[in-house]
């Protein structure tokens, strides 16, 4: 289990937009956002860096 905090995902948008960015490296992913808590939780068998890397070119940094 991976789990990222993501300080400028905000809305219910931003999720969307990290849990297409992360099954784009992984389709079976499974991806549990919190908004309110600006957090991520990755189920995967990818790398952590190829998801951080996915994460990062959609426009959000890992804190």
């Amino acid at each position: 289990m991976l789990e990222l905090t993501l300080p400028g995902m905000t809305c219910g948008g931003c999720a969307r937009g990290v849990t297409a960015a992360i099954k784009s490296v992984d389709p079976a992913a499974e991806v549990v956002t919190d908004v309110p808590a600006r957090t991520v939780r990755v189920e995967t068998s990818a790398n952590a860096e190829a998801i951080k890397a996915a994460v990062a070119e959609a426009g959000y940094t890992a804190a």
